[in-house]
């Protein structure tokens, strides 16, 4: 067996091979380890805001290109203690992908794939020895040091899907692996993060996540801003220590745009398309404008061309948009008639979403900074209609050959928030209940009798669509709807119609959404808010994650749907 290398494992590169009492030795030791380390305070002092540009990170070049064969990329991730979030504070200890052309101290550069140009990244950890802390004041709940590489919202093969153990594989320290991605997808905002037992939030909070937008030939053709006129931001909520360091808290008080604690940013008066990433543990955004001076009779116009795996067919105009951990929009901002003002990119949500009385407030995200003039003509424009590959199939035609498949989010006595099938809150160790059949269409309607919000995941999907959901006023002790407490069916908004992998499912709800499944093979579902993943409600233990099958077997104890009247009369 290759080092590392389980059932669903990805390809391993050579270099050595581990054996299979070494990766026993591995998982014993991440259960010896579980950290009682509790969470660091609120951050002590804070910079001055919007005193520092915001940065985009590099775009990574493959390490060889061969015509007519797979581009290869090698991905290395390390310890680094250079990143400054602040011009004004010292240097903090971060983590890092970086490649040979794009060296990085936080964040990773940007993996663009094409359609139809698969690539292989050979992932090379580098972090110490497992046993040594990283970082001693998180509260991580081991420190085995293992990484594995997850492209979120990529329909690559089960076995380079990068998920936990035992469903997946990790790499100890000091070795590597490679992952394969097809890229036969059409254009979306993808990205990529590490996705290992117990470590999934400090060390995606530390640095280890990076872009990787999808691309194809249609894309060219949408006339949207480009080059310097298209940005990406991912949006982090994080504290610092009194030695201004970083620590690692629930729900974070302090904004940290690609790697920059409250950011500017000088833009024209013209459109931008800004990619927005949300890759905080646990804190929901929701965004708005807000001018820093005097008023203005409307605030720049945002029109949502793309959500997490695609373009809208129809782009929707929004005042303002929730962005859950894991989610991403593609967003048009028109800044024509803002010449010379200020605006910051607020921000309303509590935390936890939608109840609050968890976390601080976190107003103000960044600030744009709007030139005076515009020194080139502005040719961009915002499509009535995106015609894509994975946009065109009506909802109809979806639910016409789809089942459903009813799944719960709950907090049972023990407080422990989990995921489960229509009967019962399961964990992760438990076999899988959701076994869909491969090529098949299935409709998801999640029971969200927990207090909180969570935005679910799932992995290996295509053609995913969010299609609304139902308040139910009363749940059983087990978790059902009383009859007669379900009120009516409220469609999806305009600018959520789109491509999806992470739905918001909020309490007292049940949510629906459909996708198809075309990959065999075993993979997760779960809460894309980490804190459930690294179990910090359960000592350890992943929190609001499943197995998700995908195989043969054809499905018939579940219903047809066939129709959004039927699928109204089936959700109780």
């Amino acid at each position: 067996m290759s080092a590392l290398v389980m059932t669903g494992g990805p390809v391993m590169s050579t270099g050595g091979a581990a054996s299979a009492a070494t990766t026993a030795a591995g998982q014993g030791l991440r259960q010896a380890q579980r950290s009682s380390a509790t969470l660091c305070n609120s951050s002590a002092s804070r910079p001055p805001f919007f005193a520092d540009e915001a940065q985009q990170p590099p775009v990574a070049e493959p390490d060889a290109v061969r015509p007519g064969r797979v581009d290869h990329y090698t991905l290395k991730a390390a310890v680094h203690y250079t990143h400054h979030f602040a011009s004004s504070w010292p240097a903090s200890r971060t983590l890092a992908y970086s490649t040979a052309n794009a060296p990085m101290d936080y964040f990773g550069p940007t993996i663009v794939t094409r359609e139809g140009h698969p690539i292989d990244v050979k992932l090379v950890n580098q972090l110490p020895p497992a046993g040594t802390p990283v970082f001693p004041t998180f509260p991580t709940t081991n420190n085995d040091n293992m990484l594995t590489l997850h492209h979120h919202g990529g329909l690559q093969g089960a076995e380079s899907d990068g998920v936990p153990v035992p469903l997946g594989s990790e790499i100890l320290p000091g070795r590597s692996a490679t992952y394969r991605y097809p890229s036969d997808q059409a254009a979306a905002p993808l990205f990529y993060h590490d996705h290992d037992d117990g470590n999934t939030g400090p060390h995606v909070y530390a640095g280890l996540i990076g872009y990787s937008p999808q691309t194809d030939r249609r894309e060219q053709s949408f006339g949207l801003p480009n080059g310097p006129y298209s940005k990406t931001y991912a949006l982090l909520s994080a504290s610092f220590d009194s030695n201004k360091q970083l620590c690692y808290t629930k729900w974070g008080d302090l904004p940290v745009v690609n790697g920059t604690i409250a950011p500017k940013q000088q833009v024209k008066p013209r459109r931008y398309l800004f990619t927005l990433l949300n890759e905080s543990s646990g804190r929901y955004f929701h965004l708005s404008w807000k001018q820093v001076h005097g008023s203005t009779s409307s605030s720049p116009a945002m029109t949502v061309v793309a959500s997490d795996q695609g373009y809208l067919r129809r782009p929707a105009r929004v005042s303002h948009l929730l962005l859950a951990p894991g989610e991403r929009y593609r967003v048009v901002v028109d800044f024509h008639g803002h010449n010379a003002q200020q605006w910051v990119l607020a921000n309303d949500a509590p935390a936890p979403y939608p109840m609050g009385g968890g976390g601080p407030a976190i107003p103000q995200l960044m600030r744009f900074d709007v030139g005076g003039t515009n020194s080139s003509p502005d040719h961009s424009r915002v499509p009535r209609t995106i015609e894509e590959t994975n946009n065109g199939l009506p909802l109809d035609r979806k639910l016409r050959n789809a089942r459903l498949r009813i799944v719960q989010a709950a907090e049972p006595l023990s407080g422990n928030p989990m995921l489960g099938d229509a009967n019962q809150p399961l964990n992760y160790m438990q076999p899988a209940t959701e076994t869909p059949q491969q090529g098949s269409w299935e409709v998801w309607a999640i029971r969200n009798h927990s207090p909180d919000a969570h935005p679910i995941h799932l992995h290996l999907i295509d053609q995913p669509q969010l299609i609304g959901r139902w308040h139910v006023g009363k749940w059983t002790p087990d978790g059902k709807p009383v009859p007669g407490t379900i009120g009516p069916f409220e469609p999806t908004p305009a600018y959520q119609s789109g491509p999806k992998d992470v739905f918001n499912s909020d309490p007292d709800y049940i949510t629906a959404w459909v996708s198809k499944f075309p990959i065999k093979g075993t993979t997760v579902w779960h809460c894309h808010m980490a804190i459930h993943e690294d179990g910090v409600n359960s000592n350890g233990a992943i929190e609001m994650m499943r197995p998700l099958v995908i195989g043969r077997k054809e499905q018939k104890q579940l219903p047809w749907v066939q129709t959004l009247k039927r699928l109204n009369q089936l959700v109780g």
